[in-house]
């Protein structure tokens, strides 16, 4: 087993993103799903379950934008004004990250 290697497969219904460090990996995975059941390849993954997926070099971002646009038009909020967010907010949630928990804080 070769631990630099990641593939990872997500499943939600009908929908799959798929994805790995290894471009013949992905490639590959792409090649025998097309040979056995009818899909479309759509690219970079930049909208998946409600989530706006952004991909920089500097990671992987979610957010909801989209969504929270559609709940505050649908309650006639679209004029209301942000307010901050009431969390500490440069908070680091890695697992390598020697900060305390969010219990602790």
């Amino acid at each position: 087993m070769n631990k630099d290697k990641l593939f990872t497969i997500d499943v939600y219904v009908d929908d799959i993103i798929f994805g790995s460090n290894v471009e013949s990996m992905g490639q590959g995975f792409a090649s025998v799903m097309q040979q056995e059941f009818e899909m479309s390849l759509l690219g970079e993954l930049t909208y998946f379950l409600g989530l706006q997926v952004q991909q920089t070099e500097n990671g992987t971002f979610l957010s909801q934008t989209k969504y929270l646009e559609q709940i505050l038009k649908k309650y006639g909020m679209e004029e209301y004004n942000p307010v901050c967010t009431p969390i500490v907010t440069r908070f680091n949630l890695s697992q390598k990250d020697d900060s305390p928990s969010g219990n602790q804080l």
